[in-house]
């Protein structure tokens, strides 16, 4: 590793410092791109507000949460104080009057989403707290669930704090949650973890009692992020990576798991990434898959073929989480900025022609000879000529 000279930058290496110089760029060129809300810190994790449509919740490395109008940045934002750390993940309880907030301290708080008071602290995690989920698929039995860097995952009484289970299976950290609402009973909460080693298990809740039912190992190291998308009721299990994939394991598959004790899964879709993939959603009408990834990108797949059909550009440090409200993708990112890009069809192709116009430039520009750059666009001719088909019929 070659170390700088210039005295102004000792102790920074050459490659640090060129990629310091190449956000700085990104972040002049593509300063406007997905009307970026500037926030002061990192933002690690984001939460859709359920009680309105132009709402969102932010964790920041700034030690507080904050919710903000996505349409509207002027208007004055809502700020969650209490802890001493960072706040690293977030959920809302049902009707979203109660915001749960987890944080590096070790701590899970709630709020009052209305009026940002601390109503209780929960206390019982080792390390940082990664992941927190609610549920109140059982209805005498409503579960905050939280996912600590301490390999353990405790279920809660949201309303007394008490620990109900905690539950010590996995052999590092545990970073995702996800609950499988289809398979789920007013009986039995199914919940999916995700380690930061590589394993994704499966387990079933009662009101009593918690069941560990298989392991799956598809990864070949942590899994940022475990998501239920696709058709209501038909829901496939998405996954994000650090091995950079995101993976899709089928609903058929999934409703086996478990029944012999095995945990035998093969995914049906691998979408290969050049960085960290940290999380993953898709849209309302199930044609894209979104990705997140480290490399600064938003990648849009097209759901039916797995091509790729589109990067958004504008985050210039990793992009940490991304969730889909109405026809908009949101995303935030290190670079402690909430944007938002519309995933409507007509402005998802006009963006592809946007991008693809600006490299042609670029490549004029440089004296060379101006062809199709495949970079944004993965498609081939008569896949776009499909899509623009379906697009149109859409228009009808």
């Amino acid at each position: 590793m070659s170390v700088s000279s210039d005295p102004r930058n000792f102790f920074q290496s050459d490659q640090s410092l060129e990629k310091a110089e190449r956000r700085a760029r990104k972040r002049k060129e593509l300063k406007d791109k997905g009307h970026p809300i500037t926030v002061p810190t990192k933002i690690l994790a984001l939460q859709p507000d359920t009680s309105s449509p132009t709402h969102v919740y932010i964790a920041e490395a700034g030690n507080v949460a904050r919710r903000l109008n996505i349409q509207d940045p002027k208007e004055p934002h809502r700020i969650y104080r209490g802890h001493t750390a960072p706040v690293t993940s977030l959920a809302l309880n049902r009707d979203a009057s109660i915001l749960y907030t987890g944080s590096w301290d070790k701590t899970i708080h709630a709020f009052s989403a209305q009026d940002k008071t601390v109503l209780k602290t929960f206390r019982g995690h080792n390390d940082f707290v990664k992941a927190l989920l609610y549920t109140e698929i059982i209805p005498s039995k409503p579960m905050l669930i939280s996912a600590s860097a301490d390999a353990s995952i405790i279920i809660w009484n949201p309303e007394t704090a008490e620990r109900l289970h905690v539950l010590k299976s996995h052999p590092r950290g545990v970073q995702a949650l996800a609950v499988d609402t289809v398979e789920s009973t007013p009986e039995k909460v199914v919940l999916y973890s995700a380690g930061s080693k590589q394993e994704i298990k499966k387990w079933s809740i009662t009101a009593t009692k918690v069941t560990e039912e298989c392991e799956i190992i598809q990864h070949e190291t942590g899994v940022n992020s475990l998501r239920f998308l696709g058709e209501e009721g038909e829901e496939d299990l998405w996954t994000a990576s650090s091995d950079m994939t995101a993976k899709r394991f089928e609903r058929s598959a999934l409703g086996k798991l478990g029944s012999d004790g095995g945990g035998g899964i093969d995914p049906d879709t691998e979408l290969w990434h050049k960085d960290f993939v940290n999380d993953i959603a898709m849209d309302i009408g199930g044609r894209w898959v979104i990705t997140a990834c480290s490399d600064e990108e938003l990648r849009v797949w097209d759901a039916g073929t797995s091509k790729l059909y589109h990067k958004f550009s504008g985050h210039y440090d990793v992009v940490t989480a991304i969730a889909v409200v109405g026809n908009d993708l949101v995303s935030v990112s290190l670079d402690a900025t909430v944007r938002r890009w519309s995933l409507q069809p007509a402005d998802v192709k006009a963006a592809v022609e946007e991008a693809r116009k600006s490299e042609d430039s670029e490549v004029e520009g440089e004296g060379g000879q101006i062809g199709r750059s495949r970079s944004n666009s993965m498609l081939t001719a008569e896949e776009e000529a499909e899509l623009a088909e379906l697009m149109a019929e859409e228009d009808d």
